[in-house]
């Protein structure tokens, strides 16, 4: 039993001998000398940076983070740059419009587009031609409309002498707040956003309006129902307007197929009639 003795006192001899040893050995072999309390705080102080050190990811999930928080506007969508210019003939009008319809109608043959494609017979020619650049465009291009000649049809209630058909609510009221001057009579909005159908259709069936300006969803809805009418009609107005994204109306997912379905559904048959004298018009 002295010999085993002895050689423990080696054994810690030896760990006492190599200190780098010592700091890395196992908890058991810590414990057994007690006479040196003092060293051994210093060494654990010294394991506590170790210990620290395995916890160094946060630094790296902070680098993770800054490089999506730097490309995150890289995601926001690009918005348009190209303008467009509505063509100055007639004829180049009338080929933009069928570029269109055959768009909003891919699966129509040649022959069946032929049928419902705008021609220049439909196109609406004033007595005077505004200036395009002039801020008052629209305004001169109805009141030009509305003074030309008396319609054969005496005025009815939901029965308008123009129409103008723009993209978005936010540009019909613009262009309301533009042609109250041209008409004595109230100017009809006519779009989707905060007015019901049911209000639209009680304002056509119970007052004349001589203008009337709505969107294309809202337009061809009372147009099928009958609640606006087009025998009084003169000028079918398409407002080419860009917005803030440079989208156009006859462009646009969400208008285009109810825009170039209000032409083969209903103005397209009425037109045909000798008592109907509207014509239409891109601006």
């Amino acid at each position: 039993m002295a010999r085993n003795t002895d050689d423990s006192d080696d054994l810690q001899n030896d760990f006492d001998l190599d200190d780098s040893f010592s700091e890395s050995s196992e908890p058991e072999q810590q414990s057994e000398p007690a006479a040196n309390a003092k060293p051994e705080p210093k060494a654990k102080s010294k394991s506590e940076p170790k210990a620290k050190s395995k916890s160094e990811p946060k630094p790296e999930t902070q680098k993770h983070k800054q490089p999506s928080a730097v490309s995150a506007p890289t995601k926001k969508p690009k918005l348009g740059t190209k303008k467009f210019t509505v063509p100055a003939s007639l004829a180049d009008q009338c080929t933009l419009w069928n570029k269109y319809m055959h768009k909003t109608y891919p699966a129509l043959t040649q022959l069946e587009l032929s049928d419902i494609q705008l021609t220049p017979s439909h196109m609406y020619v004033p007595s005077t031609e505004p200036s395009r650049d002039s801020t008052s465009y629209v305004h001169d291009l109805v009141q030009t409309a509305m003074s030309t000649g008396k319609g054969k049809n005496k005025v009815m209630h939901g029965a308008p002498q123009a129409l103008i058909i723009c993209s978005s609510a936010l540009r019909v009221v613009e262009l309301v707040k533009m042609l109250r001057v041209v008409t004595k009579r109230p100017v009809a909005k006519l779009f989707s956003r905060h007015i019901k159908i049911d209000t639209q259709k009680k304002m056509l069936e119970e007052g004349a309006a001589d203008v009337a300006v709505g969107t294309p969803n809202r337009v061809l809805r009372l147009l099928r129902n009958g609640d606006l009418k087009v025998n009084r009609l003169k000028l079918v107005a398409i407002d080419c307007w860009q917005d803030e994204k440079m989208r156009v109306v006859v462009d646009m997912d969400n208008t285009r197929s109810d825009l170039f379905a209000i032409w083969p559904d209903v103005l397209l048959p009425a037109s045909k009639p000798p008592d109907y004298n509207f014509k239409l018009r891109l601006m």
